[in-house]
């Protein structure tokens, strides 16, 4: 048996990696890791075993495997850090690109792709010096900090506002970014690569977002586009990006998109491209062992996937958008429910209290 350690298990779209991935590729022994308790991941039977309650650094060490997917931002930087032999990632120097974001915005104009007018502010007399459009957001200028916001200001006190409370909780950790707010449909473009090269491809737009105003995904639809495929390749072969990565923009227009940002990991929504035929999972494994892969972006292109139970139905609460209900019904929707029973349990218990406490 093949065994890989996969980090993050209790994250959902860890849950849908691994599930997919033992479909394909029949030898495989997988144990999930969790920093917290891990329960959604010992529910899901696509896990052999499940570590929980230990640091990554420990089970990277003291555990045996043959191959470690890295899931989260932090895990990404960890195993990249200590053990990138045993993963397929980008360098260090590359991730740093994508996880500073001021750097990410530098890439984008070097590379010509566009992107917002963007401020970094690490001292709040900085904002004395600069000419804010309105509205604009504030967040933080690295990912993985602990903490994580964005902040959608419409005038100068409450941009102010922002910046010296989100310096205050990073206490040091990174500086924010001041960014002219772009409007439009969320769309990503989604690749495995090698050293630069496209080997897989898959791209989708956003149905409903958590929260409304701008979050992770709760509904989406697989969507293509060459304008969206051209500048995501731009930014990754630029970078000669080894792995996975999802690049965000905003859709403006039909060939009008506005970088938001590059992840240098897999993303929430991954059970949408999974479900409509990219197996990035067990690409990714194949990639690893050295099996030959010719590029396609072959996928059902009319594929929709909701997510009900992980912030849909919150949203379409917050948004009093009840039609949309009628959405899981068409006939190419799906969705993540009915998966493991104990599981949709506990997130149904969630929801109630979210509903009702609000």
């Amino acid at each position: 048996m093949f065994k890989i350690l996969v980090t993050d298990a209790a994250y959902k779209h860890a849950i849908a990696l691994v599930r997919y991935a033992k479909r394909d590729i029949r030898d495989l022994y997988v144990i999930g890791h969790s920093t917290r308790l891990g329960r959604f991941a010992k529910w899901h039977s696509c896990f052999d075993s499940v570590v929980s309650r230990i640091p990554l650094e420990q089970a990277l060490e003291t555990l045996e495997y043959d191959m470690v997917i890295p899931v989260g931002a932090q895990s990404v930087l960890t195993v990249a850090a200590r053990r990138p032999a045993m993963a397929v990632l980008p360098g260090l120097d590359q991730l740093a690109v994508c996880f500073d974001k001021r750097r990410t915005i530098e890439l984008a104009r070097r590379e010509s792709v566009p992107a917002p007018r963007t401020w970094y502010v690490d001292q709040i007399d900085q904002l004395r010096d600069i000419t804010v459009p309105f509205p604009c957001v504030v967040k933080p200028a690295r990912e993985g900090t602990s903490y994580k916001a964005v902040t959608y200001c419409d005038r100068a006190s409450e941009v102010s506002g922002a910046v010296a409370h989100q310096l205050a909780r990073l206490k040091g950790e990174a500086g924010v970014l001041v960014q002219e707010a772009i409007g439009g449909t969320g769309c990503g473009f989604f690749a495995l690569m090698n050293h630069g090269k496209p080997l897989r491809i898959f791209m989708h737009q956003r149905i409903r977002e958590s929260p409304p105003s701008g979050g992770r995904s709760t509904a989406a639809r697989a969507f293509y586009s060459d304008r969206l495929k051209e500048l995501g390749l731009k930014l990754l072969s630029s970078l000669e990006w080894t792995g996975v990565a999802m690049v965000e923009f905003k859709q403006r227009g039909p060939d009008d998109f506005v970088l938001m940002e590059i992840n240098g990991k897999f993303w929430g929504s991954l059970e949408l491209a999974l479900s409509a035929g990219v197996n990035f999972g067990a690409d990714l494994v194949r990639l690893f062992r050295g099996e030959d892969l010719s590029y396609t972006e072959d996928y059902d292109r009319s594929h929709e996937f909701y997510w009900p139970l992980d912030g849909d139905l919150v949203t379409l609460w917050k948004t009093r958008a009840f039609g949309n209900l009628f959405d899981y019904w068409r006939p190419n929707a799906h969705t993540n429910v009915l998966q493991n029973w104990r599981a949709d349990a506990l997130k149904s218990l969630q929801l109630a209290k979210e509903v009702v406490v609000g």
